[in-house]
């Protein structure tokens, strides 16, 4: 996420989850996407964040804020169940270029190894925000587009951030891109304030949190954005995010 204030304290979501690759290298060199824990031993995710990977080599990070210093609490992946509807949708005006596709139904359900004690897992939304509803996101992804004239530049999201976004209506989302947006299992949110926060690589399966009646609650996970434009990361464009509380049932 570019943009967005840095939350380096512990426990400042300590129900963010950071999938991984195992490994011996440090977890900011093998963090992939990002998640939530909203039971004991369950976090939810993007599928296509799991569409194709060997979960014997993955594993998962609860409430790490800085991805350097601590690696949270670590549980392998017992099960995945993917949303039976979820598919990849190729954007009609490049329908050969993948990197430009949009998704549908792109939430998926990890069972953990064991259950991860001490955290207040993240509750569901009833249902969508509507347009116009605050919401935040919560991610480790990078924070910048690649600069080739500066290689050395650390882009990768160490720090967690938050980014404060407004939920949109479906039209406003459609208009910006030329990919499909599926009305029925997806929703858009942007920062209206000064447009300097937006996705980036790595924000995948991150959660989009509404203030409830009790405190936070889940309400999406990201799944694309201004790629499917041809936007890179730090250019404004709308978040396109999986509907949680439409699409849970299709996970459980």
């Amino acid at each position: 996420m570019s943009g967005g204030t840095q939350l380096p304290q512990r426990g400042a979501a300590p129900w963010l989850a950071t999938l991984a690759k195992k490994g011996d290298a440090p977890l900011l060199a093998r963090a992939s996407c990002g998640g939530a824990l909203i039971a004991p031993d369950r976090v939810l995710t993007a599928a296509h964040c799991l569409d194709g990977v060997d979960l014997r080599q993955a594993e998962v990070h609860i409430g790490s804020a800085v991805l350097s210093q601590d690696p949270g609490t670590v549980r392998e992946i017992r099960r995945v169940t993917m949303h039976p509807r979820y598919q990849l949708l190729a954007s009609p005006a490049a329908p050969d270029e993948p990197e430009l596709s949009s998704a549908a139904y792109d939430l998926a359900e990890i069972r953990l190894s064991a259950p991860v004690r001490g955290v207040r897992p993240l509750p569901l939304a009833a249902h969508r925000p509507r347009p116009g509803t605050p919401v935040a996101l919560f991610s480790h992804g990078t924070t910048a587009a690649p600069d080739p004239a500066h290689p050395e530049r650390e882009i990768r999201g160490d720090v967690l951030r938050r980014g404060d976004l407004t939920v949109r209506t479906h039209a406003q989302c459609a208009a910006q891109t030329p990919a499909v947006v599926d009305a029925s299992s997806v929703f858009c949110a942007r920062d209206l304030s000064d447009g300097r926060t937006t996705m980036c690589f790595g924000d995948s399966g991150s959660p989009l949190v509404v203030r409830g009646r009790r405190g936070p609650e889940l309400a999406g996970v990201f799944s694309f954005a201004g790629e499917t434009a041809g936007k890179v990361c730090g250019q404004p464009a709308d978040g396109a995010f999986a509907d949680v509380p439409a699409l849970i049932g299709g996970v459980r």
